[in-house]
């Protein structure tokens, strides 16, 4: 069973400093604007449980920070602790690209890189205790860390940071605002504010089918491409779509995940709500004032030219659409990625599109495994229930709605429904009544879950993917 892969970093934000200079200072108020703003941050008199070792918990967390703040303060190479802290952020940096953003507090850059001044006081109280050491063996490991530490001091001195000379608080409070809008912090700034879509569990075979998609987004390339996901409702194209904008959409400058395109537009002033969703995703929030579609169009095509975006329009079924929320493909910055779901694999003129990727039905193995998860809280039916398993997936024919919606209207019925719905099902296919639309209206309405399931099984194979999210 596939599932879509958690986020590689588990904190925003690591805070490295010096508890004695900045702890009630400057920190706390640093931290505290980072939590207010939407930072998880880590900082370890809050973070770290009682009882773990100290030595074992802060290396792991810098390495699942996307950034580490480290604020260098007069007496912070005094701390052994605080000097490793530095080295493991400096190899995160190095090794895994996680951003560092230094914070020289009441000390300048020079003295942190040339070691003057409290630094020199600190790295001689150090080496004195290496001198003392009795074992040699020891002493010689001790002397390596400690010059590997001054090391990490050098090169942190080099990097861009922010210097905070001035201790009032009113100054420390003007410095806490502008770390909070340097490009270093704004980049994973960007990062938080980017919405994770939901996407339905249980994802069987969700990695195969979308493998060769998930290549294409990745293929670091400056091409503008555009891939049109096609199938029948209920197929699974949007939950694919999820799956990939999920997995890539940090790739990217922008991102924007434009959802049941052929029910909004067909709303009063539904496609200049797509213009302006649009526009307010790829600008970061910045609300555009549009007024009306050709206005929208030419917006649009002024924010795109200058960022490489990742967009998917879900559920598009006329070209007018297409063409309203996104426009020409000339518009669009190099590398930008298109992904369009739709049921009419010839929407788009075959020159504009890299890959037409049709989605096929569920084999009969995934079929049943899928249905197990909804019926039966497991990856396979209970025993007794075998063969009515399959006579239920047999009628659902591969669609992965058809198997969601049964499975969970059966899960907890007796035997006795069970027989029925086989009925039920069989006559459903055969009278095909694919457009009835309004099913979750109905099925809120009925309290029965006998009558749920027979309106469930009647119109399995109906176009009523808004109460599952497969399209």
């Amino acid at each position: 069973m596939a599932t879509t892969p958690a986020s590689p970093f588990t904190y925003h934000v690591f805070l490295s400093f010096r508890g004695e200079d900045t702890r009630k200072a400057f920190t706390d108020h640093l931290f505290t604007a980072l939590v207010q703003v939407g930072f998880q941050t880590f900082r370890d008199d809050d973070s770290i449980e009682r009882g773990n070792y100290l030595n074992l918990e802060l290396p792991e967390a810098i390495k699942q920070s996307r950034i580490s703040i480290v604020v260098l303060s007069e007496n912070y190479a005094s701390s052994t602790w605080c000097l490793d802290e530095l080295v493991t952020i400096l190899e995160c940096n190095k090794m895994r690209g996680n951003a560092v953003l230094p914070v020289f507090y009441d000390v300048e850059p020079s003295e942190v890189r040339k070691q003057m001044g409290s630094f020199a006081e600190a790295f001689l109280r150090h080496d004195n205790e290496v001198e003392a050491e009795g074992d040699r063996q020891r002493s010689l490991e001790l002397a390596k860390r400690m010059k590997g530490r001054k090391a990490a001091l050098r090169q942190v001195a080099d990097l861009t940071g922010m210097v905070l000379k001035n201790q009032a608080d009113g100054y420390v409070l003007s410095i806490v605002f502008a770390i909070l809008e340097t490009k270093t912090l704004n980049v994973v700034g960007d990062k938080v504010k980017r919405i994770v879509l939901n996407v339905a569990p249980h994802l069987i075979g969700l990695d195969l089918r979308a493998r060769n998609i998930n290549s294409w987004l990745r293929d670091g390339s400056n091409d503008v491409g555009i891939v049109a996901i096609c199938g029948m409702g209920g197929i699974g194209k949007t939950t694919i779509a999820k799956y990939l904008y999920n997995l890539n959409c940090e790739r990217f400058d922008s991102s924007n995940f434009l959802a049941s395109i052929r029910e909004v537009s067909e709303q009063p002033t539904g496609l200049l709500r797509l213009q302006r969703q649009l526009l307010s995703d790829v600008l970061k929030g910045k609300n555009e004032n549009i007024f009306d579609v050709d206005q929208g169009i030419i917006r649009i095509q002024e924010a795109l030219c200058r960022r490489k975006v990742l967009v998917v329009e879900d559920d598009v079924d006329r070209v007018d659409q297409l063409y309203a929320v996104l426009g020409m493909r000339d518009w669009l910055c190099p590398g930008s990625k298109i992904i369009i779901t739709t049921r009419r694999k010839q929407l788009l003129k075959a020159s504009e599109v890299h890959m037409v990727h049709e989605v096929s039905r569920m084999d009969n193995n995934q079929s049943l495994e899928l249905f197990s998860w909804y019926a039966f809280g497991q990856d396979h039916p209970i025993e007794g229930y075998e063969d009515y398993s399959k006579r239920v997936v047999h009628y659902c024919d591969g669609l992965p709605l058809a198997l969601q919606v049964l499975g969970s209207s059966l899960s907890g019925n007796t035997k006795e429904t069970w027989e029925n719905l086989g009925v039920e099902a069989k006559e459903a296919a055969i009278r095909d009544v694919a457009k009835l639309l309004a099913l979750p209206e109905l099925l809120q309405s009925i309290a029965s879950i006998n009558a749920i399931t027979l309106l469930a099984s009647r119109y399995a194979f109906c176009d009523t993917a808004s109460i599952s999210g497969f399209m």
